[in-house]
């Protein structure tokens, strides 16, 4: 590079400390632990800046989101596994009876005993309810009480929900769910207002 006054300025990488750390870039951009960071500026030595991060409240939103729906994924399973159908009937099949049968009526035969072995299961039943109560239970965060309502996420209730998806949580103004999208978006309206609350909340 050449200044005005036509000398030669090399050029040098640019170095920032941040909380006693240095860092250096070929450019005037850094990430440091996933946060972006760019330098405007030269300041002296001894200089302290603050800086401000911003809080990607589409980030955080998307991470509940997905916990919500590995969490339905989850209990709609176990459900559906609870209330299956009976087998009543159905036996396993002996050497004799598979030979008067195809492969497939085997398959569906055996597929309708697998699927029963947890209908009505004691230990299954437990699991479901200790889920259910953790995800309805309310929380105290820096001396506020929340659960997931305070912020639109809930059951559609066992009426209005699908088939074994009566434990299932919806996120109201989820574009993405057609049965509560047109509802109020708490949960984004708290994420700006309060992130780290929220955060603290959802671990």
């Amino acid at each position: 590079d050449y200044n005005d006054d036509n000398y030669r300025s090399e050029a040098a990488d640019a170095k920032i400390k941040l909380n006693g750390v240095e860092y250096t870039s070929s450019t005037n951009e850094f990430t440091v632990n996933g946060v972006s960071i760019t330098a405007l500026a030269e300041t002296d030595a001894n200089e302290e800046l603050t800086v401000t991060v911003a809080t990607n409240a589409e980030d955080i939103y998307d991470k509940i989101k997905e916990f919500i729906s590995g969490y339905n994924s989850l209990i709609n399973e176990m459900t559906s596994l609870y209330n299956a159908s009976s087998a009543k009937g159905y036996e396993p099949l002996t050497d004799d009876e598979k030979d008067q049968m195809s492969d497939s009526e085997i398959e569906k035969w055996e597929e309708k005993i697998k699927a029963s072995l947890l209908r009505r299961d004691d230990t299954l039943d437990s699991l479901i309810s200790g889920m259910t109560t953790s995800m309805s239970k309310s929380y105290t965060v820096n001396g506020k009480s929340y659960n997931l309502s305070t912020f639109g996420i809930m059951t559609l209730g066992s009426l209005n929900a699908a088939k074994n998806e009566q434990n299932a949580y919806h996120i109201n103004g989820d574009e993405d769910d057609s049965a509560v999208s047109g509802k109020e978006d708490k949960l984004m309206a708290a994420i700006k207002e309060d992130p780290e609350g929220v955060v603290d909340f959802m671990k």
